[in-house]
């Protein structure tokens, strides 16, 4: 007992003196942290990236497992984590080119028919303006009056000031990609070797923290793990559903940029709400250049094919792989992109459904234990009141 109060004190006596150096240098304390944080950067960065690829990983691993054991030939271990690894990383880069494929020639169709439209219409905007009583010499009068020298002194500055610029860029760059690489080597480290560092991490655990608040902390890890698979395997078959959805009923209707629009709904599926206004607002705006009329269209068979899918596809497809409430879900967008922006608004929605599951466990558990508290209480008290009864009963017998 007298160990315990000591280690008390001294917990108190080091905890004062710590919170007092951290009041008074606040700022030699944020930079001390600011540095740890640039330190553990790889690692944090390698483990979310680990996180990530381990959705994919375990998806081709599993069907990995499945045609060699179909063939008769059981391959396990390391060499089959490495073969679905490689077919991870090798699906991703398939996936990137294939959309940037598509999108590029779409770019470049969009960028000159708007530009022959901008050519074609020029005139009647000049015409328009004319009519308008709007004159140009004013705007003549303005180039005249440019100074060649003092042009000459501004571009020269900006010049050298554009070469610091590109000098501060080609070195962030560089510190970029070196935390990027040194990442990426960590990821795959953990990836290749997870079950280790899980075996590691869990006697860690055990070691150090006590065994109910341990259970605790092992089963959050786990329903986190599952969470955030099921989301992100869900909302990848959905983006790849609404894409193909969207290319089928735009190319039906003929309607131009079919491609391109599909693309830019695929990829904004991933950000909730929003997704679907923003690629559905870029897809009218370019064809509104070349036919208003296709626009209208657009817009319509837009929203149909959305209709659809928030209908009949994302409840089976991501909404019962997060078993989250519409409500909580509008709270989760919307805290967490006023908190981390589009990063956060994707990903706070799985960490709302953790906390929820959480706590309808915890609410469940209380009011279990409630009820077996107040049964065991009734069951008491019909014990009592029938040992009463037969005591009665043997008094008057006797």
């Amino acid at each position: 007992m007298d160990k315990q109060k000591e280690r008390f004190a001294a917990i108190l006596v080091f905890g004062g003196i710590a919170f007092y150096f951290g009041l008074t240098h606040f700022n030699t304390v944020i930079r001390w942290i600011y540095g740890l944080l640039g330190l553990c950067t790889p690692a944090l960065v390698g483990g979310v990236l680990a996180f990530l690829l381990n959705v994919p990983m375990c998806g081709i691993e599993n069907l990995l497992k499945k045609l060699f054991r179909r063939n008769g030939s059981a391959k396990k271990g390391k060499g089959l984590r490495i073969l679905s690894l490689l077919l991870t990383f090798v699906s991703i880069l398939v996936v990137v080119a294939l959309v940037v494929l598509m999108l590029i020639p779409e770019l470049q169709k969009s960028i000159s028919s708007v530009t022959l439209q901008i050519q074609k219409n020029l005139p009647g905007l000049v015409d328009y303006l004319y009519s308008l009583g709007i004159d140009t010499t004013m705007l003549e009068q303005q180039l005249a009056s440019i100074d060649l020298k003092e042009l000459a002194g501004q571009m020269i500055t900006g010049a050298t000031n554009m070469v610091g610029t590109v000098v501060g860029a080609v070195s962030a760059t560089i510190s970029v990609l070196g935390t990027a690489l040194f990442s990426l080597v960590i990821a795959l480290y953990i990836l290749i070797d997870k079950e280790n560092l899980s075996r590691q991490t869990k006697k860690l655990l055990y070691a150090f923290v006590k065994e109910p608040v341990a259970d605790r902390i092992y089963h959050v890890g786990i329903l986190t793990r599952e969470v955030f698979g099921k989301f992100l395997s869900g909302q990848s078959i959905e983006a790849v559903v609404l894409g193909i959805l969207m290319f089928v009923a735009l190319s039906l209707f003929r309607i131009p940029y079919a491609s391109l629009i599909a693309v830019l709904t695929s990829v904004c599926a991933f950000i909730p709400f929003i997704g679907a206004f923003i690629s559905c607002g870029i897809g009218v705006a370019l064809i509104l250049m070349v036919n208003p009329l296709q626009a209208i269209l657009c817009l319509v068979v837009y929203q149909v094919v959305q209709f659809i899918e928030n209908q009949f596809i994302y409840p089976r497809v991501v909404g019962s792989s997060v078993g989250l409430e519409p409500l909580w879900t509008v709270i989760a967008v919307l805290v967490g992109g006023e908190a981390f922006g589009i990063l956060g608004m994707i990903f706070f929605i799985p960490v709302m459904a953790v906390i929820y599951i959480l706590l309808k466990e915890t609410v469940n558990g209380r009011i279990e234990r409630r009820k077996a508290a107040q049964q065991a209480e009734s069951m008491e008290s019909i014990l009592e009141e029938s040992i009463q009864a037969m005591d009665e009963e043997d008094e008057q017998e006797q």
